[in-house]
C-alpha cells in the first residue's frame, strides 16, 4: 500500500472544513499576493575539478521568480500557496557550460550553478536512458508548487500543515538559489508565554533546490551516502543505473522542538532537540548576551550541540565498511559533539565578528537539511565545518555604507578550516568532493537596495576565493586516486525585485 504523507492527508481533510465557512469568498477576495522576480548568474572556476578535468569552469544563468498567495483568515483559518519557477532564457546556458562533454558519460562539472536548474538525475548521462524524469540536461528550467498549506491562528499561536518553508536549526529554506527548499509536514509556533518563543516542527517529506519531487527525509545531497543508499532515495548520486526501476524507500520522519527565552534584559537563551528515529538524536543549547560598551554594543554568543547515535552508526559503519571505504573514526558509533563561540561588536554602521568552533573527533555531525550547524559562527559559503576533528576560525566585517551611497552595504570575511585528513567525510562536500584537508577562504559581498522609482529592486554580488590544501589520502567515493588541487573561485550575481 502506498503511504501518503501525514501533511498531505491533513491538508486535504481540513480543506473540507475550510470550504464550509460562511464567508469563504471574501476570505479569498481579501487575500494577499506577494511576487518576486529573480535572476542569477553563477561562475565556479576550479584549479582541477576532480583529478581529471584541469582548469574546469561551470557557469549558469537563470531567470524566474515566485508568486505567493495567502487568504485572509476566516475563523482563524487561512490557506496559502507558492508557485516557483526558474528558466534558461533563450538557451543562454548550454549543456557544456556545466558538463565535461568530452567524457563518455557527460560528467557534470557544475556544483553550485546546478542548483539554478532542474537537477533530478542531472548527474547521469544527458538525454539518454529510459527514465527521462531523472535524466535531464544541464540548464533545464522547471516550475514547482513548493507551498500549499493550511494555517490556523489563535491568540499568539499558529499551526501550519502541508507544504511550506520551514526554519529551525536543522531545516532551512536556504534561499540563496532560484527556488528554496520546502517540506511537507506540520508546525506549531507559540508566543503566548511572555518573552518566550516555542516551536515544534514535524517534517515528513523534503524538496531540495533543483528538485520537483518531495522525497523522504534521507533524500538530500547532504545525507550520508550510506543512509541515502539504505533508504533507497531518488537522489541522483544514489539513483539506480540508467534504465532500471527507481523506487523510493521510506525513511523516518523528523521531529524538531525548541524554546527561545528573552526574559532577562540583553540575554537570549535557546534549547532545541532533533529526533530522527532509528538514526540520530541531537540537542542544542545556545546563549547570546549583549551589553553596551561606550558607543559600541558587544554581543557574546555560544552554542553546544550533542549528537547521540540511534542507529545511523550501524548503517554508516565509519570504522569498517562504508561507501567511502572506512572514514577513519575510532568506532562504528556516530556519538559526537560540536561547540562554537563568537564575539560581535557593533559600532555605528560597522559590525565585526570573531568566532571559532570545534567538532569532536568521534564522528561527523549529521546535518542533511541545510540547517548549517555553525551558521552565524564559522560557516562560510560552500563550507561544511562540522566533520570530525575540525577546528574553524572566522573574522567578518559588515559595513552599512548608506551614509555615502544610499542602500549600499558590504561584507568581507576570512575563514580558516583546520581539518583532519585521516577522516573521510560521510558524503561529498561542495566543490571538494571527499577531500578533507585544510581550507582558507575569502568572501566579499556587495548589496545595493535601490530606491525611488526602482524601490523593491535589490542587486547582490558575491565573490569567493577558496584555497584547499591537497589531501594526501584523497579517498574519492571509495577510490584512492592521485591527489589534486580542488581550490576554486566563485562569483554569484543576483537581481531581485519584489512586488
Amino acid at each position: 500500500m502506498t503511504k501518503h504523507s501525514f501533511a498531505t492527508a491533513l491538508i486535504l481533510g481540513s480543506a473540507l472544513f475550510a470550504t464550509a465557512a460562511d464567508d469563504f469568498a471574501s476570505a479569498f477576495k481579501e487575500g494577499k499576493f506577494d511576487g518576486r522576480f529573480r535572476s542569477q548568474y553563477f561562475v565556479t572556476d576550479w584549479d582541477m575539478h576532480d583529478g581529471t578535468n584541469k582548469d574546469a569552469t561551470a557557469t549558469g544563468f537563470a531567470v524566474g521568480g515566485s508568486l505567493l498567495y495567502k487568504t485572509a483568515p476566516l475563523y482563524g483559518l487561512s490557506v496559502g500557496a507558492g508557485l516557483y519557477t526558474t528558466q534558461n532564457p533563450g538557451g543562454w546556458t548550454e549543456e557544456d557550460d556545466g558538463r565535461n562533454m568530452t567524457s563518455t558519460a557527460g560528467k557534470l562539472n557544475a556544483t553550485t550553478s546546478a542548483d539554478l536548474f532542474l537537477r533530478e538525475g542531472s548527474g547521469a548521462t544527458p538525454k539518454s536512458g529510459t527514465d527521462a524524469r531523472y535524466l535531464v540536461p544541464y540548464g533545464e528550467g522547471y516550475a514547482v508548487l513548493a507551498q500549499a498549506y493550511l494555517q490556523y491562528d489563535i491568540e499568539k499561536s499558529k499551526i501550519k500543515a502541508g507544504r511550506f518553508l520551514m526554519t529551525n536549526p536543522w531545516i532551512t529554506p536556504n534561499d540563496t538559489k532560484m527556488i528554496p527548499i520546502a517540506v511537507e509536514g506540520a508546525e506549531l509556533i507559540s508566543n503566548d508565554i511572555s518573552n518566550t518563543h516555542i516551536q515544534v516542527d514535524y517534517a515528513d517529506k523534503i524538496k531540495e533546490r533543483g528538485m520537483t519531487h518531495f522525497g523522504n527525509m534521507a533524500d538530500t545531497g547532504d545525507t550520508p551516502d550510506d543512509i541515502k543508499s539504505h533508504y533507497t532515495t531518488l537522489y541522483p548520486i544514489i539513483a539506480a543505473p540508467i534504465g532500471s526501476a527507481r523506487t523510493e524507500g521510506d525513511a523516518p520522519d523528523v521531529t524538531i522542538a525548541g524554546v527561545t527565552n528573552k526574559s532577562i534584559d540583553g540575554l537570549e537563551l535557546q534549547g532545541w532537540v532533533m529526533h530522527w528515529p532509528d538514526l540520530v538524536d541531537q540537542g542544542l543549547l545556545e546563549a547570546n548576551y549583549a551589553l553596551e560598551a561606550g558607543d559600541a554594543i558587544v554581543s557574546l554568543g555560544g552554542r553546544f550541540i550533542k549528537q547521540n547515535d540511534k542507529g545511523a552508526g550501524a548503517i554508516i559503519n565509519p570504522l569498517t565498511t562504508s561507501s567511502t571505504t572506512g572514514n577513519g573514526d575510532h568506532d562504528n558509533s556516530i556519538d559526537s559533539y560540536l561547540w562554537a563561540v563568537r564575539a560581535v561588536v557593533n559600532y555605528g554602521s560597522t559590525q565585526f565578528l570573531l568566532s571559532t568552533s570545534h567538532t569532536d573527533d568521534g564522528a561527523d555531525m549529521i546535518a542533511p537539511w541545510r540547517g548549517f550547524l555553525t551558521q552565524g559562527y564559522t560557516r562560510s559559503m560552500t563550507q561544511t565545518d562540522w566533520n570530525a576533528n575540525t577546528d574553524s576560525y572566522k573574522a567578518q566585517l559588515n559595513n552599512d555604507l548608506g551614509q555615502f551611497v544610499s542602500g549600499l552595504s558590504t561584507m568581507l570575511s576570512y575563514s580558516i578550516y583546520d581539518r583532519d585528513p585521516s577522516k573521510t567525510p560521510y558524503q561529498s562536500m561542495t566543490n571538494r568532493a571527499y577531500q578533507n584537508d585544510d581550507t582558507t577562504q575569502w568572501n566579499f559581498d556587495v548589496l545595493y537596495k535601490c530606491s525611488g522609482s526602482l524601490k523593491g529592486l535589490e542587486l547582490f554580488a558575491r565573490f569567493m576565493d577558496q584555497n584547499n590544501d591537497i589531501d594526501k589520502t584523497n579517498v574519492i567515493g571509495g577510490t584512492t586516486t592521485n591527489a589534486f588541487d580542488s581550490s576554486n573561485r566563485e562569483m554569484r550575481l543576483e537581481a531581485n525585485y519584489r512586488f
